[in-house]
């Protein structure tokens, strides 16, 4: 798969801000719905009813993988997403790196570390789950 082919492409302008998305992509990676564990975040703009999605765009040049001292973050041949490998030490460099800020440090049972979009293999079911199809690939 070429580098940024599929990505999670979205519209703010539809979004209602319901955070299904994060609430699916919770359960499909960790069979809980937790808002620490979720490659797609929702929050509210000032605005009444206005809301920024944010979500791993699959950078071209991986400056999270450049960032990382352990050299496990790469890209998913099948997919294309950048994942993050085995080995991780949870320094939050890769975080520090994102220019999306869709990097989110998150305690899995008293050890921190790195979770973001993985584009679920390469289905992400976030964009089937929007009930506004505010989310697209």
């Amino acid at each position: 798969m070429k580098p940024g082919v599929i990505k999670v492409k979205t519209n703010k302008e539809v979004c209602q801000g319901c955070r299904t998305c994060e609430a699916v992509c919770s359960l499909n990676h960790t069979d809980a719905v937790s808002p620490q564990t979720r490659g797609i975040q929702i929050s509210e703009l000032g605005q009444l009813g206005k809301f920024k999605i944010t979500v791993c765009q699959q950078c071209f040049d991986m400056p999270c993988a450049e960032a990382c001292p352990e050299k496990i973050i790469a890209r998913n041949a099948y997919s294309g997403a950048v994942v993050i490998g085995e080995g991780c030490i949870g320094c939050g460099s890769c975080a520090e790196a994102c220019p999306f800020s869709a990097i989110v440090m998150t305690d899995f049972d008293g050890e921190v570390k790195p979770f973001k979009c993985d584009l679920c293999g390469g289905l992400p079911e976030c964009v089937s789950a929007c009930p506004r199809q505010a989310l697209s690939w």
